[in-house]
């Protein structure tokens, strides 16, 4: 008997032990899963991330005609990219085109009043050719030289405003948010052209929004024009103002003599509401009337061309003090002698570590910025196939399926 309980117990401590283990093995397939982020993505090699192209467009005509340029065939109006008064020759001005389009639009008149679309491929040098038809409308006659001298403007990335995002932990990775600094931009050129040349006519006209500042980093917003020599510029001035008492932007002669603006004084006299962690990136808290500066640059030489104000000579970045750390684009090289050569995290060019990720993103359009925390690939449901398709695919996914309870629109 007493040896029959001896067993019975035996048996019954081997049963919870057995069950014991059972229940701590583990199951892969019951374990809670890692909500994926941008930085989980697998970028294809060589993947630059940038949403625009430079080109040249030339335009042959037999006389003056006023026509615009376009990167959609319908013309809308966001996809303006230039508009001008052709002369008597060929006129070439540069373009930034969609970083995937194969052609660009010039929309003219008649002489019958009949708006008129041509089409045209870049070659494989990025230049687009257009020849005007001769039942083209002439321009109204303004001046004696209006038939030799071509006019017009350019726009920056097209007639609205782009976006500029930033993740502030570089060389670490970030919560990919993309909220800690977000402006809005927008650059038009005037240019002047001799049918030899063209040439920035005057004043390049810049448009600032600071949208939000998520960042936890003492950084400084700004803006290095790499090709435009601060000796041939007269002045920077602010001329138009909302929702700032900023009056006047801090610029210098970069290392290489190229125009570097700094906007400093912008960020210190953009206060956050009360309450908030942030500006502008809690829902909670939302900044309506944002501070923003239109800004015109002066120049002092009348023969500056207009292609050193291409679109990819305009860098935008953020720096600490002191020619301290800096954040650009991928593929944009520091101000100052500040990049990390040690990281082995860090990939083989500027701003790109070892996966392809990068830490801004520029894109064509007004776009709304994630809240504090938000997941981007949550919020831009189309983000993750255009990055792991290398571009090539769901190339407007800031107009596809949105999640707007993690977006904050401001335009």
């Amino acid at each position: 008997m007493k040896r029959k309980s001896i067993f019975t117990l035996s048996l019954l401590l081997v049963t919870l032990a057995f069950t014991s283990c059972e229940k701590s093995v583990y199951d892969a397939d019951k374990q809670p899963q890692k909500e994926k982020t941008v930085a989980d993505l697998v970028v294809p090699s060589g993947f630059d991330w940038k949403m625009t192209k430079n080109a040249q467009c030339e335009i042959t005509a037999q006389s003056a005609s006023d026509v615009s340029v376009y990167s959609d065939k319908e013309c809308t109006e966001n996809a303006m990219l230039a508009t001008l008064q052709t002369n008597d020759g060929t006129l070439t001005i540069p373009l930034s085109l969609p970083a995937n389009s194969k052609e660009a639009y010039l929309q003219y008149e008649t002489v019958n009043g009949k708006k008129m679309v041509l089409a045209a491929a870049a070659d494989k040098d990025n230049v687009v050719h257009f020849t005007l038809p001769q039942d083209s409308k002439p321009s109204p006659e303004t001046r004696a030289e209006s038939t030799t001298r071509g006019r017009g403007s350019i726009c920056y990335p097209n007639s609205g405003w782009g976006t500029v995002m930033f993740e502030d932990q570089f060389p670490s990775l970030g919560d990919y948010d993309f909220n800690d600094f977000v402006l809005g931009y927008r650059v038009q050129i005037p240019f002047k052209s001799d049918g030899h040349k063209s040439v920035i006519d005057e004043a390049i006209q810049l448009g600032i929004e600071l949208r939000a500042m998520g960042g936890s980093f003492s950084y400084t917003p700004c803006l290095r024009l790499k090709n435009l020599r601060a000796k041939d510029v007269d002045e920077i001035e602010v001329y138009q103002r909302f929702n700032t008492s900023v009056e006047e932007v801090n610029w210098f002669a970069g290392p290489d003599g190229e125009v570097i603006m700094d906007f400093s004084n912008l960020v210190s006299a953009t206060s956050k509401p009360s309450g908030s962690t942030f500006f502008n990136t809690d829902k909670e808290y939302l900044v309506t009337e944002l501070p923003q500066l239109n800004i015109a640059i002066y120049l002092d030489d009348d023969d500056v061309d207009v292609n050193s104000a291409d679109f990819e000579s305009i860098d935008f970045y953020l720096a600490k003090a002191n020619h301290g750390t800096e954040i650009h684009l991928g593929g944009y090289k520091p101000v100052y002698d500040t990049y990390p050569s040690d990281n082995s995290d860090l990939g083989t060019d500027y701003y790109y570590n070892n996966k392809g990720l990068i830490w801004g993103l520029s894109v064509p359009a007004p776009i709304a910025h994630v809240i504090e925390k938000g997941n981007f690939l949550d919020a831009y449901k189309d983000f993750a196939a255009w990055v792991m398709s290398g571009g090539q695919d769901k190339v407007n996914w800031y107009n596809g399926e949105k999640n707007n309870e993690l977006l904050i629109k401001t335009q």
